[in-house]
């Protein structure tokens, strides 16, 4: 009887336990929704302009910005870091195009312009779309890693924003460059 009154004390506290972490993940998901709203509603230039900022507080040595000009195939940005290396980011806010093709076009320009176009050491793509649902994520994050692209689609810009901490792989951005090489993909750890 002991035995099982301790159980079920135990499976109680258990499911008390995990009903908290339920109500703050909820709460947490609601705040990153609303949040991401509000990104939603900005136009390119704001976008672009949030984009920069957060790159500007990743401890870098100088953040390029590129206008929207023809020539600049999709580059919105050129950040140098402190010890030299330098990456690539193209800031991508979500249009109808991006959610049919389901970021990979973008993915893929953006990989083959890393070395040839801007002799840099990695890319970034940012955008606001969610590039991570159903079986797309896997595929892109495959096309990714083969192409030394960093994708930060829409749950990891909102927990950058909410948080002020940029992506794992980008922390230490410094660090992965060096001992990864010049061409060798971001890795989130």
């Amino acid at each position: 009887m002991a035995i099982l009154l301790a159980g079920t004390v135990l499976g109680g506290w258990i499911l008390f336990r995990s009903r908290g972490h339920e109500s703050r993940d909820r709460a947490l998901t609601a705040e990153r929704h609303a949040l991401m709203r509000g990104v939603d509603r900005m136009n390119l230039p704001a976008f672009d302009q949030m984009i920069g900022q957060l790159l500007v507080g990743l401890d870098v040595k100088r953040v390029k910005k590129f206008g929207h000009r023809k020539n600049d195939l999709g580059c919105n940005f050129v950040v140098t870091f402190t010890n030299g290396k330098r990456i690539i980011v193209r800031a991508k806010k979500d249009d109808r195009a991006m959610r049919s093709r389901n970021g990979n076009r973008h993915v893929q320009i953006l990989g083959g312009e890393i070395k040839a176009r801007w002799d840099c050491d990695a890319g970034v793509l940012i955008t606001n779309a969610n590039l991570h649902w159903m079986h797309h994520g896997s595929r892109n994050e495959a096309v990714a890693a083969q192409l030394g692209v960093l994708i930060v689609d829409r749950d990891r810009l909102a927990e950058w924003l909410e948080t002020g901490m940029a992506p794992a792989a980008l922390r230490p951005v410094r660090a992965a460059l060096e001992a990864s090489g010049s061409t060798a993909p971001l890795r989130e750890h």
